[in-house]
């Protein structure tokens, strides 16, 4: 990590206001938000912790534009933005490439970068563009490994989505509570929200969507190396990084992608991953991970079927040994119908699922049981399920559809369930008696524990 920062012959301080001509539409966007971001600790801090660094009280964050380095390659390649982060002991730096609108990031120029950050011993190198990927670790652009040795390389999306989400998460939590820093966050919220700026939002899948859905309608193969197919893979990397923006918003926290961790530091591999899934089984999946919630939200699509579906799944309590007892702790959990919700049992040994629709389960709550009547299930599922029909085709539809329908599951289902823990024991003398959570409401009344009617 460099500790000092002569590599720089001359820059300006990223500037609220800044003076530039209209064709550096890139350079003036960059430097607002460079310089809000300076001014706010709190965002300084959300933001900056997406590249591993940490901000402190004592952390000073500085920002530059039309910053001229020492070592220049001799190309003219002069960065939109610097970043440095001095908490008095250590010093982080990092070099900003902005790109607005639907202009996108290059390989050669991000190589470049990475070899001028790796000459003036600067840290690491930030892209921002309008471009979605899963992590800020990942990057839209390939560039060789051997660049990467001395140099980190972070992308963030300018989408609209990704800093408002910031920013509200900030407000729910009371993080900004000076009032001039508070009015610059929703400045800069309101700035980058309105269309001239370039930025944008993720609202629709790959030009190939439609093509693709219609081959498994038909029957038709798809092969893993064709460009649509990994161009479909890929939109979905970008929405799953959408989607969880938008749960963040809706439950005030940061909401997250869960990614196994083989495919953590290799997104290549991950898109080879999604590819093989889509062509094999013909899904595209997603696991979401919400803060204190009994389990991970997974996130279904089913090109075949033309359905979505959102599921989590609770072990069954241990304390009740029935599965009448199982099924009404459940059923306490979930006070809402829906004619989407399913309710999956899984048995043990070799005992295949049982699925029955929440509405009818619970007037037959026996109905879920399996062919063998000793046995109880050790999981549940509670699923949704939504066809789309004609509207799972289309680009823009099939992203509004998926953006309503999480949601709608984490407020009937995901807000609800609550795992099973184990209670404390019972005093030597107390274990004699019946646990009240082995019997149903009928079995309470028959005991006289609870009064008829």
């Amino acid at each position: 990590m460099s500790d000092r920062s002569d590599f720089i012959l001359s820059g300006d301080e990223a500037r609220l206001f800044p003076i530039l001509a209209e064709t550096s539409k890139e350079k003036r966007v960059a430097s607002i938000f460079l310089a809000v971001m300076t001014q706010i600790p709190a965002l300084a801090e959300e933001v900056l912790s997406t590249t591993g660094v940490r901000v402190g009280k004592r952390t000073r964050v500085r920002a530059f534009t039309e910053v001229v380095l020492k070592e220049n390659g001799g190309d003219g390649c002069r960065p939109d933005g610097l970043l440095l982060v001095d908490t008095g002991r250590t010093q982080w730096s990092a070099l900003i490439e902005a790109k607005i609108g639907r202009n996108g990031l290059t390989s050669e120029q991000v190589a470049r970068y990475a070899e001028l950050a790796k000459a003036n011993g600067i840290d690491a190198v930030i892209t921002i563009s309008n471009e979605f990927v899963a992590r800020a670790d990942h990057s839209p652009v390939s560039i060789p490994k051997t660049l990467l040795r001395k140099v980190g390389l972070f992308h963030w999306s300018w989408s609209w989505s990704w800093l408002a989400t910031t920013c509200e998460i900030l407000k729910y939590q009371d993080s900004v509570t000076d009032s001039e820093q508070g009015y610059l966050l929703r400045q800069l919220n309101h700035f980058l929200a309105h269309p001239s700026t370039g930025v944008e939002q993720f609202t629709q899948m790959a030009a190939s969507w439609k093509d693709v859905t219609q081959s498994v309608l038909n029957d038709e193969a798809l092969k893993k190396t064709a460009p649509e197919v990994e161009a479909v893979a890929a939109s979905w990397v970008a929405e799953e990084r959408d989607l969880c923006l938008h749960m963040s918003s809706h439950v005030g926290q940061q909401v997250s992608a869960k990614i196994e961790r083989k495919l953590v530091d290799d997104p290549a591999f991950r898109l080879k991953s999604l590819i093989d899934d889509l062509v094999t089984r013909h899904t595209l999946s997603s696991v979401i991970r919400v803060p204190n919630c009994a389990s991970d939200m997974d996130v279904c699509v089913d090109l075949a079927r033309r359905s979505v579906a959102v599921s989590m799944s609770l072990k069954a309590p241990g304390d009740r040994k029935s599965t009448k007892a199982r099924v009404n702790w459940l059923l306490r959990m979930l006070p809402e119908d829906d004619a989407r919700l399913l309710v999956r049992a899984h048995w043990p040994g070799r005992g295949a699922p049982t699925t029955k629709e929440l509405q009818s389960f619970r007037d037959d709550r026996s109905g879920i049981q399996n062919d063998n009547p000793s046995a109880a299930p050790h999981a549940f599922e509670v699923l949704l399920v939504e066809n789309l029909g004609k509207r799972f085709s289309g680009r823009r539809t099939f992203i509004e559809d998926v953006e309503r329908i999480v949601p709608s599951f984490y407020d009937l289902v995901g807000v609800n369930l609550k795992a099973w823990q184990a209670p404390p024991p019972k005093p030597v003398k107390a274990r004699g008696e019946p646990d009240p959570g082995d019997l149903d409401l009928d079995d309470l009344e028959k005991t006289g524990a609870m009064p008829h009617g």
